[in-house]
């Protein structure tokens, strides 16, 4: 499992903007900067062979234009709705859940969210 999050995290780095594993550190919370990702693995299936792992990116924003969330939500989805990925310790594949993108409601006044959901089936070697 800590392989496909090292294989999440690279992949999302090339955006440049902050990425954390699944949540934002305490640490910083008061020096909040946006946009930031926050992805996370809830839940794993095993397939015999296989893993198939549900993967949850969320997308903060503070702007009040859409824009940017928006051409962050396109950039994801260009990474992962066919990712294919084969190194020395795996091969993973990664596809849409359904529904793989979806507005959701932050508590917080100002704050928009976006939420991509992927399957990713990894194989280890």
């Amino acid at each position: 499992m800590l392989e496909a999050y090292k294989l999440v995290k690279e992949q999302l780095s090339t955006l440049g903007i902050p990425t954390f594993a699944e949540l934002y550190p305490l640490a910083l919370a008061d020096k909040k900067v946006y946009p930031y990702i926050v992805f996370n693995f809830p839940n794993t299936l095993s397939a015999n062979f296989a893993d198939v792992n549900l993967l949850e990116i969320d997308i903060w924003d503070n702007k009040t234009s859409i824009i940017e969330i928006e051409t962050l939500a396109k950039q994801v989805d260009d990474i992962f709705k066919n990712l294919m990925v084969t190194n020395e310790s795996m091969f993973c594949n990664c596809f849409r859940n359904t529904p793989y993108r979806l507005k959701l409601d932050d508590e917080t006044n100002g704050i928009q969210r976006r939420q991509m959901r992927y399957f990713c089936k990894c194989w280890i070697k």
